[in-house]
């Protein structure tokens, strides 16, 4: 069934693969609620073989947008008719606008709200900072490029896969001569190896900002405790991010509890590249701390 336009209502939503904890929904129905646009947003949890099916439902309902999350932010790449630059050049999408010209188009807005949650999080910039990037996925590179793009001065991306690790070193060498970036970058698997004991160690021991991307999970526990006891040379005093907002993070902050400035979840980040969906979608920009005084009593 297609929406008819002279019905005038905005039909979104976002589409994952087992995504029952996600706060999405609430979110952009209640910027519509407060902006008084006629917006409905929803819930689409769709299994990996249906998804291509699923793409092709979104289109033919004539669907305003979406946001797509976990596994699918580089899979939805070949069912859009154009990117971004942005997104282009990362390879990732989080969300999708059907475009005035009648094409689906794809946008990455967790740059932005990578950038814009740092700032708010830690009161300070990426500028300068040596960081530690933990995964490779599609939110990593995401968090990668808004890295090289506010000029870390260090990123070390450690990934259970080294040659995934590696691959996406060699693409961000690319997106750092695009950027005119000096950002240096290494990698490693788990058991850190690819790093020079002498050299890479000694860069990254002053770490500013450790970043996890990796999904929270109990198949993820023995990941959690194994990484964070490799990571005992750290010194102190330095931020931890945590990309999820799950109840579940909590558990890639063991061990790390003394030597954080401090820790802040992905809440602050889902609500910033909301945002930024939102006023694709509509044209319309709410301030970050309205939404989030309006949802503080709910989550």
């Amino acid at each position: 069934m297609k929406i008819s336009k002279d019905f005038n209502l905005s039909l979104c939503g976002i589409f994952g693969y087992k995504i029952d904890y996600t706060l999405s929904p609430l979110i952009h129905n209640s910027i519509a609620k407060l902006l008084s646009i006629n917006l409905c947003y929803g819930k689409f949890d769709v299994s990996p073989e249906l998804f291509p099916a699923a793409v092709k439902g979104f289109k033919a309902m004539g669907m305003k947008g979406a946001n797509v999350t976990q596994p699918y932010k580089t899979k939805v790449l070949e069912y859009l008719d154009c990117l971004d630059a942005q997104a282009e050049t990362i390879g990732a999408v989080n969300t999708i606008n059907l475009e005035p010209d009648g094409f689906y188009r794809g946008y990455n807005t967790d740059i932005t709200g990578f950038i814009n949650a740092v700032n708010y999080e830690f009161n300070e910039g990426i500028s300068g900072k040596t960081v530690i990037l933990l995964g490779s996925g599609g939110a990593a590179r995401a968090v990668l490029y808004a890295l090289i793009k506010s000029n870390a001065k260090y990123v070390l991306i450690i990934n259970r896969s080294f040659s995934n690790a590696e691959k996406l070193k060699k693409e961000a060498d690319l997106w750092k001569q695009s950027l005119n970036s000096f950002t240096e970058i290494i990698c490693s698997d788990f058991k850190f190896n690819g790093i020079s004991e002498k050299t890479d160690i000694a860069s990254i021991n002053g770490c500013g900002i450790l970043i996890n991307t990796v999904t929270p999970s109990d198949g993820n526990k023995n990941f959690a405790e194994g990484i964070f006891d490799r990571l005992k040379f750290f010194k102190n005093n330095f931020f931890f991010m945590d990309i999820s907002y799950l109840e579940k993070s909590s558990l890639f902050l063991n061990g790390l509890e003394e030597k954080c400035l401090k820790f802040a979840n992905g809440l602050s980040m889902l609500l910033f590249q909301a945002i930024e969906s939102f006023y694709i979608w509509t044209g319309r920009r709410i301030e970050f701390n309205y939404i989030k005084d309006f949802l503080s009593g709910i989550f």
